[in-house]
């Protein structure tokens, strides 16, 4: 499978918003009835959520142990304000009753704009990280956290959690880093655990009594 003469699935390819996505598809049947083919999908998620999807109907039979080669447009012109930066991708092959039949998987260097819905997403972790520091650390200026060190820590847990999220998007809008599951994972579990450590390490506080 390529997309406009790049392969998926070697290398970054690059996914243009002024253009028209060609892919082409080879595909070879290996059970031993005929496959119906409705469609194919271009899509791109990220944390399970897809920022991006374009189909075209194809309406081909696949023989057999056959195969079958086509090649199809995809209109990508509003990606601009879909998405931006390094994406996973997919293009699925779906059947008559769109069930994904075959699919390939890469990665896309996406020319958008950080005002796109994947900006915005951003943005909403931004909010969520700035509102969660403000919960761990409000307890501090009232000189009330936690007695024990689990606890502080524990306070802390869900802004480092929203810290490794912000950072992956980061990444990603960036063009540093693909966010993978396993970038995702691991740039939580260490902000999250830095975070823990932190809170964990604050000196306990106590309300001051009236004299």
């Amino acid at each position: 499978m390529t997309i406009d003469g790049q392969p998926l699935g070697r290398g970054d390819l690059v996914l243009d918003a002024d253009a028209v996505a060609r892919v082409v598809v080879s595909l070879q049947n290996l059970s031993r009835s005929n496959l119906d083919v409705d469609s194919v999908r271009l899509s791109g998620a990220v944390l399970g959520l897809t920022f991006f999807d374009y189909d075209t109907r194809v309406r081909t039979t696949v023989p057999a142990r056959g195969s079958a080669n086509w090649t199809v447009d995809l209109d990508i012109r509003d990606l601009d304000g879909r998405a931006t930066g390094l994406m996973p991708v997919e293009v699925a092959i779906r059947d008559a009753d769109l069930h994904t039949v075959a699919k390939a998987t890469g990665t896309a260097n996406v020319h958008g704009s950080l005002l796109s819905i994947y900006g915005l997403f951003g943005l909403g972790l931004l909010v969520l990280m700035g509102l969660l520091w403000a919960v761990a650390l409000l307890p501090l200026g009232r000189h009330a956290a936690p007695a024990t060190w689990w606890q502080r820590g524990l306070r802390f847990l869900p802004a480092g959690c929203a810290v490794g999220l912000f950072g992956a998007f980061v990444l990603s809008a960036t063009r540093l880093v693909t966010p993978t599951t396993a970038v995702d994972a691991a740039t939580t579990l260490i902000s999250a655990a830095v975070c823990f450590t932190v809170g964990a390490l604050l000196p306990r506080l106590t309300l001051a009594r009236p004299t």
